[in-house]
């Protein structure tokens, strides 16, 4: 049922139903055909039985029955129908007529008329009893005038009725069938001009649908649209820049590290050879460093990889992360510490919280000279939280410091193992965050980077 077409599963749900309707109402035509074919009918019963109830009187003492030719005549001739009737006394003996037709049971009131069927002389009969008063004999006595005739003419006008009923009903359904298509496919218009309008803008990914054109039914699937849409332009733009930055910031060091090992290769002397190689080590690790970074931050940006969110305990995440770093900073002599919040729960990525911290906790420890502090915060107050990282490094002066977080600034006072992508990170998963960074002068004398949860 899911691959059949909307159209056809629109018209599937509005036109079956109407096949039991159908059914229903023909029922109830074939039932309102019997109901108008019985009355008109038992209305030529009523009339002869009356007629022949008229000509039942008393004439000098005797009882006098005189049935007019019209009371027998008036019914329909076409299918033969038999008529019968009976006159007697209720309760008494039979005055004239068919002695077996049987009463109906209750009898009418006087001057009431009952209609019932019977069975008689192996037909089906319609019988009208018509009961009236007569004084005869010193006393009124009730007499009952029963008229019946055989089914067959109203079988046949009940069965005209009810064929000419269902042809129309059929008609309708049919025409209104008609109509419910014209409308779907009118109806449906505005998905097929979006399909059209996807169709003829497959491969602009600035595309947007407007929502104005299409039902208010429809608005939503045209805002998820354009909102995919969105996403995709981000993640094919987070693509391209992610290509055009590595293949600008790896040409530079590729060809370095090519000379480097042409030099080492070319040298008879061991030294030196030697030298050329830790050389191209050195350059290796930081490709390696650049290719690192150029790979988080197209996880960090808008439309990269998707945030895992979760509630963590930042305090112990940045001690976690500080603690990972105490080896390296005991090699370069720096006085990496601690201090501030126990226990500070928030709503984050752990994986983008940790390479945030850890890039300003190694940014931070490549500015700091031997014998420098590294001093790793976390505060909360009335505004939120604040984790910051200072050093006792050269700091970042007033004019560079709107700067730092542009990607491949390295500054004035970077050494040759930085890329210049490890800011720009922190500032995108802040952003991913709702948080703001910023830069300041710390109390140490160096940088103080700080995000504001």
């Amino acid at each position: 049922m899911l691959r059949t077409s909307l159209r056809r599963q629109l018209l599937l749900w509005v036109v079956l139903p109407l096949f039991p309707l159908l059914i229903i109402n023909g029922w109830l035509a074939r039932e309102s055909a019997r109901s108008a074919a019985d009355q008109a009918f038992d209305r030529t019963l009523q009339a002869s039985a009356r007629s022949i109830a008229e000509r039942v009187g008393v004439l000098d003492g005797e009882l006098t029955v005189d049935i007019p030719r019209a009371a027998l005549e008036m019914f329909d001739p076409h299918f033969q129908d038999r008529v019968f009737y009976r006159i007697a006394f209720v309760g008494g003996r039979e005055l004239s007529g068919n002695a077996a037709l049987p009463l109906p049971s209750p009898l009418p009131a006087a001057f009431d008329t009952a209609f019932y069927d019977v069975r008689y002389r192996d037909a089906a009969v319609r019988v009208a009893a018509y009961v009236f008063p007569l004084y005869y004999g010193g006393s009124n006595r009730l007499i009952a005038v029963q008229v019946g005739e055989t089914t067959l003419s109203r079988q046949a006008l009940a069965g005209a009725l009810f064929r000419a009923s269902l042809l129309q009903q059929l008609w309708l359904t049919a025409v209104a069938a008609l109509f419910v298509a014209i409308g779907i496919r009118h109806v449906l218009q505005p998905v097929r001009a979006l399909g059209q309008a996807l169709d003829e803008h497959a491969a602009d990914p600035a595309l947007r649908l407007s929502p104005d054109t299409v039902q208010q039914e429809l608005k939503p699937l045209v805002h998820a649209l354009n909102h995919a849409l969105e996403q995709l332009q981000q993640q094919l733009a987070v693509r391209q820049r992610f290509i055009a930055d590595a293949a600008h910031q790896l040409r530079t060091p590729l060809t370095l590290l090519k000379t480097q090992a042409q030099f080492a290769a070319s040298q008879g002397d061991e030294a030196i050879r030697l030298r050329a190689l830790m050389a191209l080590e050195g350059s290796t690790d930081q490709l390696i460093r650049l290719a690192g970074q150029l790979l988080a931050l197209s996880r960090v940006e808008p439309g990269g990889h998707p945030a895992a969110w979760q509630a963590l305990d930042l305090a112990r995440l940045v001690r976690d992360v500080s603690g990972d770093f105490v080896l390296e900073a005991m090699t370069r002599d720096i006085d990496l510490g601690y201090e501030g919040e126990q226990s500070l729960w928030l709503h984050g990525d752990p994986l983008m919280l940790r390479e945030m911290l850890g890039n300003l906790i190694d940014n931070a420890l490549r500015y700091t000279p031997a014998g420098g502090v590294v001093t790793v915060s976390l505060a909360r107050d009335e505004s939120g939280s604040c984790l910051c990282v200072a050093d006792s490094g050269p700091g970042i002066a007033l004019a560079q410091r709107r700067h730092v977080f542009e990607r491949f600034n390295r500054g004035d006072r970077v050494d040759g193992a930085g890329c210049g992508l490890g800011l720009a990170i922190v500032e995108e998963i802040a952003k991913r965050h709702g948080a703001t960074v910023g830069v300041e002068t710390a109390a140490e004398g160096g940088a103080a980077l700080k995000i504001r949860f």
